[in-house]
């Protein structure tokens, strides 16, 4: 599975203008896909599905969740932000706190993820890098995304 291209994953769905959620069709659970992350994950030239997978393995869909790791840094957020980013994203006017708006956060998930398929191609190992770039710790965070889809009926 690592280092191969990722499959392109079929999912349609429609947003609803009333709605913060669009559903799956063509089989696939009612996974729901925030309008913000369709929309971020559209601007920035990702998966949706593969977004929100990333965002339901980091947080459960908690926007307000921070959690400090044992080497100090800290994740906040949907998308799990690590510290790790706070300068860049500075030079950008986004502070430490404007990434528990669930949107905000989302939008930088969706830049960070675009990132590193940019720097990866198409791949796992680009999902891996969005949580390391350390092979050990990347390749099982692309085994865990690859599970979370796997659980929806994404992929086989």
């Amino acid at each position: 599975m690592i280092g191969k291209p990722l499959r392109r994953v079929s999912f349609v769905f429609a947003l609803l203008a009333a709605a913060p959620y669009a559903h799956a069709q063509a089989g696939y659970p009612k996974v729901a896909i925030s309008s913000c992350v369709a929309g971020a994950a559209s601007f920035h030239g990702v998966n949706p599905l593969i977004l929100n997978a990333i965002i339901f393995h980091e947080s459960r869909n908690n926007a307000q969740l921070i959690l400090k790791n044992r080497n100090g840094s800290v994740d906040v957020g949907l998308g799990g932000l690590n510290s790790i980013h706070f300068a860049e994203l500075a030079r950008y006017g986004i502070k430490p706190d404007h990434l528990l708006d669930g949107c905000v956060n989302t939008y930088v998930a969706a830049w960070l993820l675009a990132k590193q398929v940019k720097a990866n191609g198409n791949t796992w190992i680009a999902v891996g890098s969005y949580h390391s770039k350390t092979p050990e710790h990347r390749d099982r965070y692309a085994k865990q995304i690859y599970s979370v889809l796997r659980s929806w009926g994404a992929v086989q």
